[in-house]
């Protein structure tokens, strides 16, 4: 079925939509040119397209000027070989020619129609009075004669609208005369409710057109036959893809800056795009015209106003002001470090401020946890990779997570490191032709809003013309990595659900490039990621990468120099026993003893009471007396709430925190809580206390209005005001309420360790009340359970340097240390360990039932593992064996068990896995763990170093990679990143459903029938 109307009824009807009053203005004017030259072009292109589609070479972004080129080409073309079939469209464009030829301007600002429609178009100024009246009628002129041109081209001609033959319902248009017709399709077509479109540009991936009208409708083409069509009308050339890429980056990273209420405009012409666009400014807009180019071996470049070629990273240095910015960011992180020195002071009662450093050292691991190549390493060391990583394009995003427990001093580390950075690119010339500046790091604190793109914002709130979008155009070019501290604990509890979230929209507007660092205050929060990746389709198409540091205690010397620097004789060491010393390595509490030392402590211990024991306590003590001073009812009267009352109230909000997954509590929350405190009595009451509580530390106002929130001045408080609300419950009798306690959030090392250390046996009693109760939960409750099981059994094992005849169900370790624990029977059952590390030889008797081991750590070279059990019921990846002999394939991991003493069943040669088989399931497995996008070259060979060691075991995995591709549930696609030609392997169906086989897909069904018909051959 198709439907046919007046072609030049139907042009008419479509000017108009520019020209709706009796008397349109000079932009009304020059509005309607522009889409009269633009329909001109394309019907050129159309009968060009007729006559030979390989010369029809229509511009990727064509312009005014771009029009007027392409007139000139098309007129010479058609005009060589005369054909009655274009003679009308011949006429059509030498008539239009001659038009815009004769136009003459009396002002030299604007001598061609060109010049003044890129003038107009950009928000230039325009003369008024007699000048503006003659401009107008000058180009109205010009518009009538070309209006002439085009009815007389279309007079006769019926428009013939196709049926909706295409995927997004995009009509075929037709120009029928009685003698002859043109296809409009693929330069114009009709969209479902017969409104027509025109080609405006090509992009990286389709091609765009416009609905004409007042304000034109940008409408993607994103439909296969249309790309097909339009392509097969081009003519291709090896370097438009990565071309159109580069014109689609400029155009992500200007919409940065760029005024909202101005569109971007761009023209190319010779291998240069340049675009007319009106930058965003605190006043007004500056309007712009700036021009790029791909310089020599593909690098992006920008013309300077001298008219020499810069590095690109220039031209973002120059918009922004570039010092400006440092300055501001200087200014920012100078006022933080100065409101953390205060809060030290005001609110934990420190003398002085804690201006020493010690640098710490950081781990490095993969997402999984396995050790890297590079494992251990100074913090400085760990910002020299990301500078390093910074001058790269691509082909990866690379996420850093900073991890490591309460008290280690993260926050301070990435606060000193962002700040001595603004400092050093501040204090650098400002010369755009510099090769080796420095790039920017911005710090970023997430507690109390609510997504990454409002704390971006407000990092960045008094920098002048930079905001959320305009940092990542930054980022994506290598000039600022975002450091984000503590993520996990953006408003909504983010880490605790879809733990990627916001940060997902980042990572995929990076593009693969940049770097992001990222400080979780919850190791709970990294498992939740992992899993979120492994297990969510949203996130199939992420190109990223990811490292874990986890940053480390103090050594012995590097806590002797801290007291030496705040004139603490270390000797002092000597006096504390070497397990009572342990909680000194961390930073916090290093200070916190030097900040006692030495008169309290030493009273302390005359009551037998030991470091580990005293300064949490100290600490705990200190705050509540300060918060006190805070409910004075004045003169003689007392305090409105009690040291235990204030206790309790503290208690009582720890666990609504761990409940709600968030660190902050509303005003409503304090005043339940407070309630409870004081014995459920009426608030009111107490005269003046409702209105006094709000005096309390850490109330804020956060990004949501006006309401005012309760946090912890440290993070250390929540973890034992939380320990010590478990510990009244234990010495209530109360282990029922502990052990639903245990599915409401992951606990943190300082809470685990405080309980274990107070409460052995009532701990111990909990742990056996827990068993069995796991299964009982929901996905999100039991993994937080099972993750406190563990960690309650690790510091319980450790307490007490002991472990006999317990079963333990359901837990979830990240280390266990078995090394100097005297063990005897003991059966795990259906646990998960990234580490286990063995007893030496002796008398124990442990078994593993249905358990799945990361590492099997064996530190003992005579190692008797004849006391594992139930090996063959579970899982174990790696065997490291004593010197750091690494086993890692099922088969290495076999001999290794055996060699070591362990009894495993001896599997029937027909039952074994071929080589093939094996080889894909310890492929996917890594990739499955690693949660790293796959990046190859042209032999399948990887380009990420950190994947080079597992990817040449077997031998197979270019075959591997053939099979993903051949079964369709993975892609190689090419991507934009510099050198060597690279692809990215795109998991079309999520790589965990491949290991697990599952039977409800079909890709998967398909993929593992490949893999077998491999086999056999």
């Amino acid at each position: 079925m198709s439907a046919e109307v007046g072609a030049a009824e139907q042009y008419d009807e479509l000017l108009a939509g520019y020209l709706d009053n009796d008397r349109p203005t000079l932009y009304e004017n020059l509005a309607a040119l522009d889409f009269a030259l633009r329909f001109v072009m394309l019907c050129a292109a159309a009968t060009m397209n007729d006559r030979d589609p390989q010369q029809v070479n229509i511009a990727r972004a064509p312009g005014f000027g771009g029009y007027l080129a392409y007139l000139k080409t098309a007129h010479s073309l058609l005009g060589s070989t005369p054909h009655p079939q274009y003679t009308s469209t011949v006429e059509l464009l030498r008539q239009t020619l001659g038009v815009v030829r004769a136009y003459r301007s009396g002002s030299p600002e604007f001598a061609t129609l060109e010049q003044l429609r890129n003038h107009t178009s950009h928000g230039g100024p325009i003369p008024t009075g007699s000048t503006r009246d003659e401009l107008t009628k000058q180009v109205e002129e010009v518009l009538l004669a070309v209006n002439a041109a085009v009815r007389a081209f279309l007079e006769g001609a019926t428009v013939n609208v196709g049926a909706n033959t295409t995927e997004h319902s995009f009509r075929r248009l037709t120009l029928h005369w009685p003698d002859r017709r043109l296809a409009l399709w693929p330069f114009i077509f009709a969209d479902h409710l017969g409104r027509w479109c025109l080609y405006a540009q090509y992009t990286s991936h389709h091609p765009v057109y416009i609905r004409p009208g007042r304000s034109d409708v940008r409408v993607p083409g994103r439909d296969d036959d249309l790309v097909t069509a339009l392509n097969n009308a081009r003519t291709a050339r090896p370097e438009d893809s990565a071309f159109a890429a580069f014109v689609e980056g400029l155009r992500h990273d200007l919409s940065g800056f760029r005024d909202p209420d101005y569109e971007l405009h761009h023209y190319e012409s010779g291998g240069v795009v340049t675009f007319f666009w009106m930058k965003r400014r605190e006043a007004g807009v500056e309007e712009r015209v700036d021009s790029f180019r791909l310089g020599p071996g593909e690098v992006p470049q920008w013309r300077a106003d001298d008219n020499v070629w810069l590095p690109y990273p220039s031209f973002l240095r120059h918009i922004t002001n570039w010092p400006m910015v440092a300055k501001r960011i200087r200014q920012y992180l100078q006022g933080l470090e100065q409101q953390m020195l205060t809060e030290e002071q005001t609110l934990l009662g420190w003398s002085r401020p804690s201006t020493t450093q010690i640098e710490p050292w950081v781990q490095m691991t993969d997402l999984s946890g396995s050790p890297l190549p590079d494992r251990s390493k100074p913090f400085a060391e760990l910002i020299r990779d990301i500078d390093n990583r910074l001058e790269i394009r691509g082909p990866q995003t690379e996420v850093f997570f900073v991890a490591g427990e309460a008290g280690i001093g993260k926050t301070r580390a990435l606060l000193r490191t962002t700040l001595e950075r603004a400092r050093l690119v501040e204090s650098e010339a400002d010369d755009p032709t510099a090769a080796d500046q420095m790039p920017l790091f911005l710090y970023v604190r997430s507690t109390g809003l609510d997504d990454l793109q409002k704390a971006v914002g407000s990092a960045v709130v008094d920098v002048p013309n930079v905001n959320d979008e305009a940092v990542r155009a930054l980022c994506r070019n290598g000039l600022m990595a975002v450091f984000i501290d503590g993520f996990d604990e953006l408003r909504g509890g983010i880490g605790y659900g879809d733990a990627l979230s916001s940060l997902r929209a980042w990572i995929a507007d990076l593009g693969g490039r940049g770097v992001l660092i990222v400080s979780a205050r919850s190791s709970y929060y990294l498992s939740q990621y992992r899993f979120d990746l492994q297990n969510n389709a949203q996130n199939l198409d992420l190109a990223v990468t990811h490292r874990v540091a986890l940053v480390q205690r103090w050594t012995d010397n590097q806590l002797r120099e801290f007291l030496i620097r705040h004139d603490v004789a270390p000797t002092v060491l000597d006096e504390i026993p070497p397990d009572d010393r342990d909680l000194l390595y961390l930073p916090f509490f290093a200070k916190v003893y030097v900040e006692a030392y030495p008169p309290r402590l030493r009273s302390a211990a005359s009551k037998g009471k030991g470091i580990a024991d005293e300064l949490p306590d100290l600490v705990l003590d200190q705050y509540i007396s300060r918060e006190s001073l805070k409910l004075s009812a004045g003169g003689d009267q007392g305090y409105l709430m009690s040291m235990d009352e204030l206790r309790c109230l503290f208690q009582t909000l720890a666990e609504l925190m761990a409940v709600e997954h968030e660190r902050l509590v509303t005003t409503t929350e304090l005043e339940l809580a407070a309630t409870i405190a004081i014995g459920d009595e009426d608030l009111d009451q107490r005269r003046g206390l409702r209105r006094r509580l709000t005096a309390l530390c850490g109330m804020a106002v956060t990004s949501n209005g006006n309401e005012r929130r309760f946090a912890f001045s440290h993070e250390l408080f929540y973890d034992y005001f939380l320990a010590d609300a478990m510990l009244a419950s234990l010495h209530d009798d109360n282990i029922r309420q502990v052990v639903g306690a245990l599915s409401a959030s992951q606990w943190r090392t300082a809470t685990i360790k405080r309980i274990a250390r107070r409460a052995p046996d009532a701990t111990l009693e909990t742990l056996r009340a827990a068993n069995g109760q796991a299964a009982l939960l929901s996905e999100q409750r039991g993994a937080a359970f099972r993750a406190n099981i563990g960690a309650l059994w690790t510091a319980l094992i450790a307490q007490t340097g002991q472990l006999h005849n317990e079963t333990i169900h359901d837990a979830v370790f990240d280390a266990l240390d078995l090394t100097a624990v005297e063990c005897g029977l003991v059966r795990f059952q259906n646990c998960r360990f990234q580490k286990l590390s063995m007893p030496p030889t002796g008398a124990w008797d442990i078994g593993l039932e249905a358990c799945e081991l990361e590492i099997l750590d064996i530190r003992s070279r005579n190692a008797d593992l004849s006391g594992l059990k139930g090996v063959a019921t579970s899982t174990i990846a790696q065997v490291v064996a004593a010197g750091g002999q690494l086993s890692d394939t099922p088969r290495e991991v076999t001999a290794a068990l055996r060699a070591l003493g362990v009894d495993l069943p001896n599997q029937p040669e027909s039952e074994a896995p071929s080589p093939l088989n094996e080889a894909v399931l310890y492929y996917l497995g890594r990739i499955v763990e690693r949660g790293d996008a796959i990046v190859v070259k042209q032999d399948h060979s990887v380009v990420n170093e950190h994947h080079a060691t597992w990817t040449t075991k077997y031998g197979y995995w270019s075959e591997f990679v053939k099979l993903l591709e051949r079964s369709g549930v993975a892609v190689l696609t090419q991507i934009q990143a510099g050198g060597h030609r690279k692809y990215r392997l795109r998991f079309q169906t999520l790589p965990i459903a491949l290991l697990q086989r599952d039977p409800e897909l079909a890709p998967v069904i398909r993929f593992w029938e490949l893999v077998n018909a491999s086999s056999s051959r």
